[in-house]
């Protein structure tokens, strides 16, 4: 009588994420390394650039020298399913962080309702989620939506680098925890994981 494995095959065939998320940071770190590499000019000897330097830059770089800035602004304005979908994926990052409750011993609790845009003033982070009025037909109100971009069924703000440099701050503490052995392997943590390494995937094509 033949038996049904199919629980057992499924189990075997999810995703872990933790690895992949860990190789992608590897990609991202030598990325950065080797586009901003003037900042050691900055940094001579001893006291060359390290990784709180880059991970600065990119937060505050704008311009189109910035990949992954350029990337996240486009994607996050993108109309179609690729739009949606990189919404969605910021939206349930979100809700897997809320799960999850990390805290990083260099930023505090991670959430986008304490982004630290700026690591210099990292004990002052800022909420990215926004509740905006809305009208009966669900729509906000047109004084509003400059305000705010709706990622599938909440709304963050429409400031897109204060976006950018709060999700990659998190994306980092979440790289150091992971790699630092500070992040249990659990569901929850897993999900952050997840989407970390989505987002990241998205930012580096």
């Amino acid at each position: 009588m033949p038996q049904d494995f199919n629980k057992e095959w499924r189990e075997k065939a999810s995703i872990d994420y933790f690895s992949p998320f860990i190789t992608l940071w590897l990609a991202c770190n030598s990325w950065y390394m080797y586009h901003y590499a003037d900042l050691n000019d900055l940094h001579p000897g001893d006291n060359k650039a390290n990784d709180r330097h880059y991970i600065d830059k990119l937060k505050t770089d704008t311009s189109s020298r910035n990949h992954l800035y350029v990337k996240f602004a486009d994607m996050i304005a993108l109309e179609g399913k690729d739009g949606i979908a990189f919404r969605t994926d910021i939206e349930l990052l979100h809700y897997a962080l809320e799960r999850a409750e990390i805290s990083s011993d260099k930023t505090g609790f991670c959430s986008f309702r304490s982004a630290v845009i700026d690591y210099a003033n990292k004990n002052s982070p800022i909420d990215l989620i926004k509740n905006p009025h809305l009208k009966q037909d669900g729509t906000v109100y047109t004084d509003e939506q400059d305000d705010v971009i709706k990622l599938d069924q909440i709304y963050i703000t429409s400031n897109v680098q204060h976006c950018f440099a709060g999700i990659f701050e998190i994306i980092y503490q979440v790289r150091n925890m992971l790699v630092h052995g500070r992040l249990c392997p659990e569901k929850e943590e897993h999900e952050v994981v997840k989407y970390c390494y989505r987002l990241l995937w998205v930012l580096m094509s």
